[in-house]
């Protein structure tokens, strides 16, 4: 049984590795005369052209698809880790497939993730950056700022969204994506732990009434997102390359 599209990745790998490669295996038919060469051997993987300096996960901005990077799915790049390995440092560039709209659902790889700051309210100066997928969920975000900050499995939590203006918002429904949430590129998330008392910190959650959220008025940024899901599908035959290569 296949998984959802939504499970499914694809990987970075930088636009002039990849070229080298396919001088290398012949990928071409037009381009097969320095087949085998040893001269244009790529190498290990070496993602470092899309990445910030000194920054493994971060990518430059306003890379583009095809032109600076191409997307593999995850068997075409597990088998070039395994024949060529990864540039030492750098860790894989791996991207969920999520589905997009709110009537008529479509797929895209979401190359730029939404950084968060992570915080605890009882010390909000101390704040972490993460990285999320539009489609992780709250409950994902929670357990990740619990690991953070070596919050016990039995305590009782809650997670609220900081805006500029110090108000909260409780973020009570742990099964809705970042993008249902409305959460947004340097949105504040503060995590509030249950007092021995049975009380809590910030006291009592009071949901607010309908038409009362701040979500309307709050500035939103486009997913960042690849446009070209269909052409990274066109690339199946990649994995039959890779096969017979």
């Amino acid at each position: 049984m296949s998984l959802p599209v939504f499970f499914h990745f694809r990987y970075l790998v930088d636009s002039r590795w990849f070229k080298q490669w396919k001088k290398y295996v012949g990928f071409d038919s037009w381009d097969k005369y320095q087949m085998g060469d040893q001269n244009v051997y790529p190498g290990p993987i070496d993602n470092s052209g899309l990445l910030k300096d000194g920054d493994s996960q971060s990518l430059k901005e306003h890379l583009i698809d095809e032109l600076d990077y191409i997307l593999l799915p995850t068997e075409g790049w597990n088998r070039l880790v395994s024949w060529y390995t990864l540039m030492e440092g750098q860790e894989p560039i791996a991207r969920k497939v999520v589905e997009q709209g709110m009537f008529v659902k479509h797929c895209k790889v979401e190359v730029y993730l939404t950084e968060l700051k992570l915080c605890e309210n009882g010390n909000m100066n101390n704040v972490v950056t993460r990285r999320f997928s539009k489609a992780d969920t709250i409950d994902t975000i929670e357990k990740e700022i619990r690991k953070i900050f070596n919050i016990p499995g039995e305590k009782e939590t809650r997670l609220w969204n900081k805006y500029m203006s110090n108000t909260f918002e409780p973020l009570n429904k742990p099964d809705s994506t970042i993008q249902d949430a409305g959460l947004y590129q340097g949105q504040v998330l503060v995590i509030e732990q249950k007092n021995e008392d049975g009380t809590w910190p910030r006291g009592p959650s009071t949901p607010k009434s309908p038409g009362a959220s701040n979500f309307s008025t709050l500035p939103k940024i486009s997913p960042s997102l690849s446009n070209n899901y269909n052409n990274m599908n066109n690339r199946k035959y990649l994995i039959e390359h890779l096969s017979n290569t």
